[in-house]
């Protein structure tokens, strides 16, 4: 008794009072960076296009500044470099492997928690800089973007470190602050360009509103700023733009070359509007190796489109999602082609799944796809800033209110963008989750405080909030049949203890007992966003590219058990393997391995071998990397022997079906047997949606 007693007495010292935030806060920071790095190597090297421009851009510096897709700096990828550089930094120091390519995201993941936490903490306190920290860990999206190699974790984690400077510089008057705010968020705008420009109207909004400078300090600090953030985003920009393009990659995705049209076209408003985002793998018409076909034509599939690999997946389900066990899912089972990156050899990527993004609309937050990945506590977040409204005084501005209003601008910005823009995945909604992290920290801790005095009408936001959303996710989670017999349950108990330990602390209130209370409602609502997590890290997505979380990741519709370790992605495919040692055997110093039209054609050529296989179309195929007339030349040098056409009809356009046309009338059919393939129908039905073609040297 008397260890208790020491025990005891340790526990409630001033030193471990003053520090349990910190253990706290690192259990949060230790969840966050389990869900966002365990087991990745499962997911092998990624997102093949980024992974094959990493292997190019560590070959050589030219290829490092322009962020060529090949080795041979071709065509670059459409993307800004500050992300990739980071990626291929990480390389170079630990080799090239998927998890050191996969690394940066997974720390910007747990580095956006802790910047959350920061944020949150030093106006709210440290009970809503927790909560908020915890919430933006278990947003599915946020898990999904840190367990893959795009760079969206990457911007979100540098834009909460632009807006902690922002904060900054209202709180001490000091520009310098502000400036670097401003060159966060241009450092952003090197990550994924435009979209690190939606917080601009809440940054500016607040800082005019709430910043204690005379008003015309405050517009010229702001121009300053908006000035900085224009010399930080386009300095590399310009560079490139005004490098001369005979020396340089093609500017991948853009109709001019040029990586301001690329901004304005690809990256800019065909995301608003539509019009060209393609798929990296996917299921339309375009070139690609469709649902996992290969090149000797037989396809990924049996003509009934069921996998034609031996190893076993997850049960079959149910479209709700389920697996008929009751049981949540296991990490068993092998894929067929023995590759973890959605893509078999010969550069082939798995068929598109998991973009559904829905029907634009004020509803489309709400849809099936894609309220698991990010809305489980919208309407929690709403309550949250009703509960966290003042009366505000312009007078005395208070950077308390501001930091509310930028959270709710953010929020309000976001929602708008992600319900009715054309064309995003569904990862991009990581840029979402701060926006309701953030409110539901700070709205929480008043809402348990209005209870807690019994403050008027205040009072019932916390359990009306609480049984508003458990409400919704119960009925979310309740379509997955599954999930009926567990989840369901963990959360009905959960939710129970939260409404039974409130009623009792209103009748005899103690303060232990809404602290348990409050604990049995976040676990209430957050059992499903952390199961979703949890998808992720059990399952591997068919197609990495568009990578999402959810039950549907079991299904052997949507993925294969991976195998132990793929990081070389051996392939159990004999003719698919033969294809690439075959180009490999035959390929000649100084010359192209092989030359395709869409980057999907190449990818895994450069990542299994690090050779200049090019792509003349760059991601979405339609890019005019190469022109006739220098195909001719590069053949005449006797650079370019090896080329891949798409049988498919619509895959190339202007001058690049005339490239098609040149090739198929003046090289060699290459018979499949010469490399050990043969022929037969793609899971289509169809004959192999790729031949090879030789160009005989004279």
């Amino acid at each position: 008794m008397k260890n208790l007693h020491v025990f005891r007495d340790f526990i409630r010292s001033p030193f471990q009072k003053k520090y349990r935030y910190v253990y706290a806060l690192a259990a949060i920071a230790a969840l966050s960076f389990g869900l966002n790095f365990y087991a990745i190597s499962r997911l092998g090297y990624g997102n093949a296009y980024y992974a094959a421009a990493i292997k190019s851009m560590t070959q050589s510096f030219h290829n490092f500044f322009f962020v060529s897709f090949d080795p041979a700096g071709v065509v670059s990828v459409d993307k800004p470099p500050l992300a990739l550089w980071i990626q291929a930094l990480f390389v170079l120091v630990f080799g090239y492997h998927g998890w050191a390519m996969l690394l940066p995201q997974a720390l910007a993941g747990t580095g956006a928690c802790l910047m959350m936490y920061v944020l949150v903490s030093r106006y709210s306190g440290r009970p809503a800089g927790l909560i908020s920290a915890l919430v933006l860990a278990l947003t599915p999206a946020v898990v999904v973007a840190s367990r893959n190699n795009t760079m969206d974790m990457q911007l979100v984690f540098v834009l909460l470190i632009a807006v902690r400077y922002l904060f900054k510089g209202i709180e001490t008057g000091k520009w310098r602050s502000l400036f670097a705010a401003a060159l966060f968020v241009g450092l952003g705008f090197n990550i994924k360009m435009l979209q690190a420009y939606m917080i601009l109207p809440a940054m500016g909004i607040v800082y005019l509103l709430f910043s204690r400078e005379k008003i015309w300090r405050r517009i010229l600090a702001s121009v300053i700023s908006l000035v900085i953030v224009a010399v930080v985003s386009f300095a590399w920009v310009i560079a490139v733009d005004l490098y001369p393009s005979e020396s340089r990659p093609y500017i991948g995705s853009s109709t001019d070359n040029t990586v301001m049209e690329l901004i304005v076209g690809h990256n800019g408003l065909e995301r608003i509007y539509g019009g060209g985002g393609g798929n990296f793998g996917g299921t339309g018409t375009g070139g690609g190796f469709q649902g996992g076909g290969r090149f000797d034509g037989s396809g990924g599939q049996d003509g009934n489109g069921q996998p034609d690999g031996n190893g076993q997946g997850a049960p079959n389900r149910s479209r709700d999602g389920s697996t008929g066990n009751g049981a949540p899912p296991s990490m068993n089972g092998q894929d067929g082609t023995g590759r973890t990156d959605g893509m078999a050899r010969g550069g082939q990527t798995r068929g598109a799944v998991g973009n559904d993004i829905g029907t634009a609309g004020v509803l489309r937050l709400w849809t099936d796809s894609m309220y698991g990945q990010a809305s489980w506590l919208i309407v929690l977040a709403l309550f949250c800033i009703a509960a966290s409204l003042r009366k505000w005084s312009l007078k005395k501005p208070d950077i308390r209110q501001g930091a509310l209003l930028f959270w709710v601008l953010w929020l309000v910005t976001m929602l708008a963008f992600f319900s009715f823009a054309s064309f995003y995945h569904r990862y991009y909604l990581c840029m979402l989750a701060p926006g309701i992290a953030a409110p539901v920290g700070i709205g929480f801790v008043e809402m348990l405080k209005a209870y807690r005095s019994k403050s008027g009408w205040r009072q019932w936001l916390l359990p009306v909030s609480f049984l508003a959303t458990f409400a919704i996710e119960g009925w979310y989670v309740w379509s997955y049949s599954d999930l009926r017999t567990w989840l369901i349950p963990v959360m009905v108990v959960a939710g129970s203890a939260a409404l039974f330990l409130m009623l009792l602390h209103f009748f005899r209130p103690k303060r232990l007992t809404l602290f348990a209370a409050a604990g049995c409602m976040l676990a209430a609502m957050l059992a499903g966003p952390l199961y979703w997590s949890l998808t992720t890290v059990l399952y591997v997505p068919q197609n990495v590219t568009m990578p999402y979380a959810g039950p549907e990741l079991a299904s052997t519709e949507e993925t294969q058990g991976m195998t132990p370790n793929q990081e070389t992605f051996t392939v159990s495919d004999s003719n698919t393997l033969a294809l690439e040692n075959y180009l490999v055997a035959h390929y000649k110093e100084g010359s192209y391995l092989v030359v395709g039209q869409k980057a999907n054609d190449v990818a895994a050529f450069i990542v299994d071998t690090g050779l200049p296989a090019v792509a003349y179309g760059g991601f979405l195929g339609s890019d005019e990397a190469l022109t006739l007339n220098k195909l001719k030349q590069l053949v005449s040098e006797g650079k370019v022997t090896y080329f891949l056409v798409s049988e498919q009809s619509g895959t190339a356009r202007g001058s690049n079906s005339e490239i098609d046309s040149y090739v198929k009338e003046n090289a060699v059919l290459v018979d499949p047997s010469e490399y050990g393939g043969d022929t037969g129908s793609s899971a289509s039905g169809t004959q192999s949606s790729y031949s090879l073609y030789c160009f005989q040297q004279s």
